[in-house]
C-alpha cells in the first residue's frame, strides 16, 4: 500500500496532550480524529477512517493504565446504566493474564436462536467448573445428560430422591451377566460394541 498523505491535517496541542484531525498512523492508516496524552504515545483514542473491515470506521481506546467506565448515576432502575450492543459480529471480553468477573445483584445469561442451531450456551474449562449455591435447579424440556470418563457421584447428605417414569440402571457386572428383567441401557451399550 502506498504511503498515505493528508495535506489537511490540523493539530492542537501542548506538551500534555494533543488533538489531531486527519492523522496518519504509524501503520499507514487515516484517523479522522486522534486524542492523545502527550506524556506517552500508547495512551490515545482514535476514530479511524481506513483499515481492514474490523478497523475502518472503528474507534480504538488505548491506555497503559486501567480503562474505566462509570455511568448510570441518574438512570432509573428499569433502564441500563451501561449498554453495549455489537450490532453484527462477536462481543469479546478477554483477560489473557487475569480473571473475568461479572458481579451483580442478579445475573442473567440468555442465548436465543430459532433455527435449531443457535441458542446454545457453552462453558468450556480445561480444569474445573465450580458451582456453589444454596439451591441449584437444572431443568430441560427434551434431555439431560451427565457424563464422566471416570467418576460420577450423587450425594444427598440428608435425602437423595431419584424419580423416573422408568428407571434403568446398569453396572459393569450386568454387561457380562445381564440384568434379570432386561435393560434398555444394556441394549444400547450392546449395539455400540
Amino acid at each position: 500500500m502506498a504511503e498515505l498523505k493528508n495535506y489537511h491535517t490540523i493539530r492542537y496541542g501542548t506538551a500534555e496532550g494533543e488533538l489531531k484531525f486527519g492523522h496518519i498512523t504509524q501503520d499507514n492508516q487515516l484517523s479522522a480524529i486522534l486524542l492523545r496524552n502527550g506524556a506517552t504515545n500508547n495512551h490515545y483514542i482514535t476514530l479511524d477512517s481506513t483499515g481492514e473491515k474490523h478497523r475502518k470506521y472503528g474507534t480504538i481506546c488505548r491506555s497503559p493504565g486501567s480503562f474505566q467506565v462509570k455511568a448510570g448515576d441518574n438512570t432509573p432502575k428499569d433502564q441500563p446504566g451501561v449498554y453495549i450492543d455489537a450490532v453484527s459480529g462477536d462481543l469479546i471480553l478477554r483477560a489473557a493474564s487475569g480473571r473475568v468477573r461479572i458481579e451483580g445483584q442478579n445475573i442473567d445469561i440468555k442465548a436465543s436462536g430459532a433455527d435449531g442451531k443457535n441458542g446454545v450456551i457453552t462453558i468450556d474449562s480445561n480444569e474445573k467448573v465450580l458451582i456453589t449455591s444454596q439451591t441449584v435447579n437444572i431443568s430441560s424440556s427434551a434431555s439431560t445428560k451427565i457424563f464422566s470418563e471416570k467418576t460420577v457421584e450423587c450425594i444427598g447428605n440428608a435425602i437423595l430422591n431419584l424419580y423416573g417414569g422408568f428407571v434403568d440402571i446398569a453396572d459393569g457386572a450386568t454387561k457380562i451377566k445381564g440384568s434379570k428383567g432386561g435393560s434398555t441401557n444394556e441394549d444400547q451399550n450392546r449395539s455400540v460394541v
